[in-house]
């Protein structure tokens, strides 16, 4: 009879183990560059909404697009996610797009101001000269619209402007990617393309001869990160 009341007990025990499920524990983060909605969004693999009897959670002091971000969950899995945090909650790269606007001019001349790239323009294309008409350098972050006036002769003033839609990886390995537009006063749209560059490498994006009258231009550009 004792060893009947025993493994009763036993059987209760376990069963209300069973039930009570992990320990969790509750911490709040406060994020310095992410806003709640996009740090939720990186650490909910790591939140068990769905365990039964104990449902992790999160929460945010007031709307998602606060910097204060709680979650309910396991020790191991709050470790995880300030682990997380701390690789992503970090200021948005500044990208600088050097543009070089190119001339192919039709006679047999060679501009040192474009030597690192002639060598893929005379790959690229059949033309006997190319020279350096304008630069741009843009900066700016992912997200963010940037453009500059290109100057030049009157009748002919040149833009461009660039969205830079997305940074990825860091150092000579990463890339950028981005829409650019190239314009004349005269000529109106000349170029429009979608480009995803890798981060100190010279690109040549494509050319246009916007105009009867004009000589075909071309466009290159470098992209950098700049350190703070």
């Amino acid at each position: 009879m004792k060893s009947l009341l025993l493994s009763a007990a036993a059987a209760i025990a376990i069963g209300t183990s069973a039930c009570s499920g992990p320990q969790l524990e509750t911490q709040t983060f406060e994020l310095q560059y992410l806003d709640a909605q996009t740090a939720a969004s990186l650490i909910e693999p790591y939140v068990y909404f769905d365990r039964e009897g104990t449902p992790g959670t999160i929460s945010t002091a007031g709307d998602m697009a606060s910097h204060l971000i709680t979650v309910r969950e396991t020790r191991d899995n709050l470790d995880k996610i300030e682990r997380v945090i701390s690789d992503y909650d970090k200021p948005a790269p500044m990208v600088q797009l050097h543009f070089q606007v190119i001339e192919a001019n039709g006679t047999n001349t060679t501009d040192p101001a474009i030597e690192n790239v002639e060598s893929a323009l005379r790959q690229l294309f059949r033309f006997e000269g190319y020279r350096l008409l304008a630069e741009a350098v843009l900066a700016g972050v992912e997200g963010s619209s940037v453009s500059q006036n290109l100057g030049g002769e009157p009748g002919s003033v040149m833009g461009i402007k660039a969205n830079i839609l997305d940074v990825r990886g860091s150092g000579d390995s990463g890339t950028v990617r981005f829409d650019v537009g190239l314009w004349g006063q005269s000529a109106g749209e000349m170029f429009q393309t979608t480009a995803n560059v890798r981060m100190g490498q010279t690109m040549v994006l494509g050319s246009t001869k916007p105009h009867p009258n004009m000589e075909t231009v071309i466009l290159a550009v470098r992209p950098e990160v700049i350190k703070p």
